[in-house]
């Protein structure tokens, strides 16, 4: 009896010894392999399935698979033949169109769900001959078939079936609902008081969006709202206007039945009627409106004791900008009037609609924009599309307090609002006394004095304030060039050499890199590795080998490090620490990022590491030179126990 007519219900091999047989796989003669295969198949591991199924669709002939998709005898085999088709991806689709045209309906079926999942758009009009089949679930995998496929003119093929069978008429609707194309709409929307298929046929409207699904929603809504359940069908609204080009011109009579809806009890129903509202234009229930969205951003719900439940339950954050406020930048100035979630808000939409920002609003609420990044990002937005002409000594306050209120790490992102509005920042600086010694050397930098006279000024300060001005000004080039940097790192090394790695790093100063390398091993910190990393350092390499030699809290890094400047030397000491077995994770690893040809044999033979994180490396190692001398290494890593590894090396293999 062969493999294709045994029985279902065979005898099932164990865990280990499916692991084992995985294992030999690539051992194996062409017809051992298969029959293993379809061995594997059985096993009711998960894991173990998996990767049978995706050898056998790399290994397996198309015509053994034909083979399985007929067994009507074997349904284990017969659905791995269609699991392993679906794995070929589009080596199947000719397979596939053969099988559309078999005589049994059973093998037509899996035909139709192959197809189903390539979503080939050849596919159309061979799954449009299967429409007139007398086999029910045939019509209704081709129906939504169809509609995966995404082609708006399958509309008219489709229509009818919303008359015929509740279960092609189930199928329609979702495929309908897939197409997105409005030509639907109309024939959909009688079925919204349909009770089997009412509810289906509102979400496919939704799905469908454009202007002729809010119109049908919003008269479905009007016409029967009391029998209605309103968190479904307000949501299904809300998400249609909101995808929306431009606010639609609703009817008056529908804002005033949306906002009877912002006491409901629900969360969701809540909110959105709120959005609803919001998103259809002015009205006098903006207001409410918007205190209920922000309510429910903030977690209170609106109630008190709601606690931080509500945001999850209504989906609303408070530092971005819902998508019902995205049109409307007539809120932008009652918005940023407000302190917390409004505010933010009100920056968010001024930076889309950057010509309706208003001026002395904006200004006078700047200081407060750094209460998030966000809120930081669109006020940035906001300053650079404002014009230097508008600039005032009000601005310049607002922008000083601004950039004095972020933390130093966050000051960047507002740098290039700076440059643009230097003129009343500086004159702001010059009036105010308050601004501490590193703070005014690092602004007077940023608005553009000369890099030589920073230079002198930063030397001259106390040692901490030094570095915390370095740190803020590493990306000033020029200002970094002209410092004393030799000087520094002669005199106090483990004091100066990780702000002059950052400086390296920042502005990329690869000639100040050999004052790194004099470094000692005792005197060097992450940020000189990182420097060295960044820049591919090969003449640090030493300096690095040192770190790691002696430095065991900074030895991964060190690994690292070696692994992204590469070259002879830095493989050299990878391979060594890959074979000493301490640092090997790493090491591999490492070396994985560097490897060349030479590296191969190494990682043949780590193969089968007890780690599985170097079997990975491996695996991507051996991929990237798929010589046929890597490709048994390849086969036995396709079979193994961990799937992040399997899946790579079968996409090796595949490749």
């Amino acid at each position: 009896m062969t493999t294709a007519q045994r029985p279902t219900g065979a005898g099932e091999m164990s865990w280990e010894d499916a692991t084992r047989l995985l294992e030999k796989l690539p051992t194996l003669s062409a017809s051992r392999r298969i029959d293993a295969i379809e061995k594997l198949v059985r096993v009711t591991s998960p894991g173990i399935r998996e990767r049978a199924l995706r050898l056998g669709a790399s290994l397996l002939p198309e015509e053994r698979l034909a083979e399985h998709v007929h067994n009507d005898a074997d349904a284990t085999l017969r659905n791995a033949g269609l699991e392993m088709l679906k794995l070929r991806g589009p080596r199947s689709f000719p397979l596939a169109l053969r099988l559309l045209a078999d005589a049994d309906e059973d093998v037509v079926l899996q035909a139709v769900l192959i197809l189903d999942h390539l979503r080939d758009p050849r596919a159309l009009e061979p799954l449009r001959g299967v429409l007139a089949s007398t086999d029910l679930n045939i019509v209704q995998a081709a129906i939504v078939a169809i509609g995966r496929l995404g082609n708006a003119r399958s509309v008219p093929y489709l229509l009818p079936f919303l008359d015929g069978d509740p279960w092609l008429q189930m199928a329609a609707v979702q495929a309908l609902g897939d197409l997105r194309s409005p030509r639907a709409v109309p024939a959909l929307a009688r079925l919204f008081s349909d009770l089997l298929l009412g509810s289906l046929a509102v979400e496919a409207v939704a799905r469908i969006g454009g202007p002729a699904a809010h119109r049908a929603l919003a008269d479905h809504w009007l016409r029967h709202a009391a029998q209605l359940d309103a968190e479904a069908v307000l949501g299904m609204l809300a998400h249609v206007l909101e995808g929306l080009g431009r606010a639609p011109a609703g009817p008056k009579e529908l804002v005033k039945s949306l906002a009877r809806h912002l006491a409901d009890a629900s969360h969701e129903g809540r909110a959105a009627a709120a959005r609803c509202i919001l998103t259809l234009g002015p009205s006098k229930a903006d207001e409410p409106a918007l205190a209920l969205l922000v309510a429910l951003a903030e977690g209170n719900g609106g109630d008190a004791g709601a606690g931080g439940d509500a945001v999850n339950a209504a989906g609303i954050e408070t530092t971005s900008l819902p998508a019902s406020l995205a049109r409307r930048p007539d809120l932008i100035p009652a918005l940023l009037r407000h302190a917390g979630t409004r505010r933010t808000w009100g920056l968010l939409l001024a930076s889309r609609h950057p010509r309706q920002l208003p001026r002395r609003e904006f200004v006078a609420t700047l200081h407060d924009a750094g209460q998030s990044p966000e809120a930081l990002a669109a006020a940035t937005h906001c300053l650079l599309r404002m014009s230097t002409g508008e600039s005032s000594a009000a601005l310049g306050r607002a922008l000083l307090a601004l950039y004095l209120g972020l933390p130093p790490e966050l000051r960047g992102e507002l740098n290039p609002a700076l440059k643009r509005h230097r003129a009343s920042l500086g004159r702001a600086l010059q009036a105010q006394t308050g601004v501490g010694t590193v703070d005014r050397v690092v602004l007077t930098a940023q608005l553009g004095s000369k890099p030589g006279g920073i230079a002198r000024e930063i030397v001259g300060l106390p040692t901490r304030d030094r570095l915390a001005a370095l740190t803020q000004l590493a990306a000033h080039r020029q200002v970094m060039q002209a410092l004393p940097w030799a000087a520094w790192l002669r005199e106090a090394p483990g004091t100066y050499g990780a702000a002059a790695a950052e400086a390296i790093s920042a502005s990329q100063l690869a000639d100040l890199l050999p004052l790194l390398h004099e470094l000692r091993p005792e005197d060097v910190q992450a940020p000189v590795l990182r420097a060295c990393a960044e820049l591919r350092d090969r003449g640090g390499v030493p300096l690095v080998l040192a770190v790691l030699a002696d430095r065991a809290d900074l030895r991964p890094l060190a690994l690292e490090t070696l692994g992204r400047i590469g070259g002879p030397e830095a493989r050299r000491a990878l391979s060594q620490a890959a074979k000493s077995g301490g640092d090997s994770r790493l090491a591999y690893r490492a070396l994985a990022m560097c490897a060349t040809e030479e590296d191969e044999a190494l990682f043949r033979a780590a193969t089968g590491h007890e780690d599985w994180y170097v079997r990975l490396a491996c695996a991507e190692v051996l991929g990237r030179f798929a010589r046929p001398e890597n490709l048994g290494a390849l086969a036995r890593l396709a079979g193994d126990p961990v799937p992040a590894v399997a899946h790579r090396a079968l996409a090796a293999l595949e490749g």
